[in-house]
């Protein structure tokens, strides 16, 4: 290691293990807290523990694909930990996946043995696998089915009825616990994080514990996480955003994490309440629900110092806009945020309105011209490529010429400009880059100009075929409350900011509860596409 990376690396640890380590220090402090369950670090340690001494007499071990499949609740945390802290790579799975999908991620991954519960809320998990999976009804617990060839046992931990769920081996000493986790070293794979896209198949991506720890812990640091803090945020476990930028940074800087099993605005806002929360973080639909809540304005919010709910903060410290409020930005691939803003907590600048800050400490970043391939120049938009520490691993199944070029830059997809003093503007994403007449154009800048009218809530900018121009720029238009929007109104509004070619040549206007959503709470774009090609 050189020694930017000692610096950088210095005091941080670097693996599941030693994060435990460190949390043992104050073993009644609480990690994870619910409306209805807490969990203290002290106990996850010693039940994951147990979990981890049966997992290894039953043969889980280093490099070994372990699923797990839990809701956000003790069960996910002590399952993700025991298989982690002992050198498992685990695959954390969707609880929102119809059974098809979830035995699609199975076979893609690989998984040799899976962790789950029979339900999650009033959803049964247990049917979902059954539906999914071909012959697992019939299955006695030793699995040989052809859709999953790796796949040996999966572990019901609440159900003793189904045929095919192989109960776990009796304990194995503590001394072999430690023994494995001794071996455990930063290189060593930690967790495949599945993401895909509206139309792809999955995509599987590896981080190392050195990667994903280190870059947790880090982010900690610079949000000025403390034990005493308690951070709302109901994002899955299973996706990086609720995996590295919550229950990890608990663990890595001892705060607490308030969540919960679905989201829910009211049950949100009784939690936040109950628990004294420092912080908010949550997605821009959630952020809105909480806001607008009947209940809200009686609430006392006076722990809250800072995150993505600017209403909760007191009057002096709230932002004209929802958009000077600063925000990270990143991706899967780079394990969580790798742009940060300086001061991640206060208002930002007018003239730095729509920027994610500069980079994070370790993470190098350039912008290259779509056209000639080169540099892009300061301020001027590209594909944002990135490489340092924190980046994965690989791409499950990906060979590495095909993710990396020979310099180790990963190409993002992003289209981004970075200006001169090394702040971060985000423009859209390459894949959703509209070709209009031979010109390109950025849905996200089109979507930013709309917004700054009064007439528009929310807007979605995309491209549908055309005969003549190869993409038509056409736009979705949440109207403000009160308005009626016209297009030849709007479109007058964007041409006097944008080049023609930029404004959208047809329009759709819904209310905002018809907006398609993802499970991840983003637009559904695919969706949003058909509202103009039938």
């Amino acid at each position: 290691m050189n020694a930017r990376g000692r610096s950088l690396f210095e005091g941080l640890p670097a693996s599941v293990p030693e994060a435990l380590a460190l949390r043992r220090q104050r073993p009644d402090d609480l990690f994870v807290v619910g409306p209805d369950f807490q969990l203290t670090f002290g106990e996850s340690d010693v039940l994951s523990s147990k979990l981890a001494s049966r997992l290894l007499a039953a043969g889980v071990g280093k490099g070994t694909r372990l699923g797990v499949l839990h809701a956000n609740d003790p069960d996910w945390v002590v399952s993700w930990l025991a298989g982690a802290r002992i050198g498992a790579l685990t695959v954390p799975l969707s609880t929102f996946a119809p059974g098809p999908e979830l035995v699609r991620v199975l076979r893609h991954t690989d998984v040799s043995s899976l962790l789950t519960t029979s339900s999650f809320l009033q959803s049964s998990l247990s049917s979902r696998l059954e539906e999914g999976l071909e012959g697992l009804a019939g299955s006695g617990p030793s699995l040989t089915l052809e859709q999953t060839p790796y796949l040996r046992w999966i572990h019901v931990n609440d159900s003793e009825s189904l045929s095919w769920s192989r109960p776990l081996s009796d304990l194995a000493s503590e001394a072999l616990v430690r023994a494995a986790e001794s071996q455990v070293v930063p290189a060593d794979p930690l967790v495949m994080v599945n993401t895909s896209g509206t139309t792809s198949g999955p995509k599987s991506v590896v981080h190392t514990h050195g990667s994903l720890i280190r870059h947790s812990a880090l982010m900690a640091q610079l949000r000025s996480l403390r034990p005493s803090d308690r951070l709302f945020c109901p994002m899955p476990f299973f996706w990086v955003g609720g995996l590295t930028t919550s229950l990890l940074y608990a663990l890595t800087s001892g705060c607490t994490l308030l969540t919960q099993i679905r989201f829910e605005p009211g049950e949100a806002l009784d939690l936040i309440e109950r628990e004294a929360a420092t912080l908010i973080q949550v997605w821009p639909n959630a952020a809105q629900a909480m806001a607008e809540h009947p209940s809200f304005g009686m609430r006392n919010l006076r722990s809250v110092r800072g995150g993505t709910v600017p209403e909760a903060l007191p009057q002096g410290r709230r932002p004209a806009s929802s958009y000077l409020y600063p925000g990270l930005f990143g991706m899967t691939e780079t394990g969580g945020p790798h742009s940060n803003p300086d001061d991640p907590y206060s208002p930002l600048p007018v003239e730095l309105r729509g920027t994610f800050g500069i980079g994070v400490p370790g993470v190098d970043r350039k912008v290259v011209d779509l056209e000639s391939f080169g540099p892009a120049a300061a301020g001027d938009p590209g594909e944002l490529h990135v490489r340092g520490p924190f980046v994965m691993d690989q791409i499950y199944k990906s060979e590495r010429h095909e993710t990396f070029d020979r310099d180790g830059w990963y190409p993002t997809g992003d289209i981004c400009s970075i200006d001169d003093r090394g702040f971060l503007r985000f423009h859209g994403r390459k894949s959703l880059m509209i070709k209009t007449g031979g010109s390109n154009v950025a849905p996200n800048e089109v979507e930013e100009v709309l917004r700054e009218s009064p007439m528009v809530k929310v807007a979605y900018v995309l491209g549908i075929p055309d005969s003549q121009r190869g993409e038509a720029v056409v736009a979705v238009v949440v109207p403000n409350d009160g308005f009626s929007p016209d297009d030849q109104v709007l479109a007058g509004y964007v041409r006097s900011r944008l080049s023609t070619y930029k404004v959208p040549r047809q329009w759709a206007f819904v209310t905002e509860g018809a907006v398609p959503l993802l499970p991840n709470g983003k637009a559904d774009i695919q969706s949003l596409r058909g509202i103009f090609v039938s």
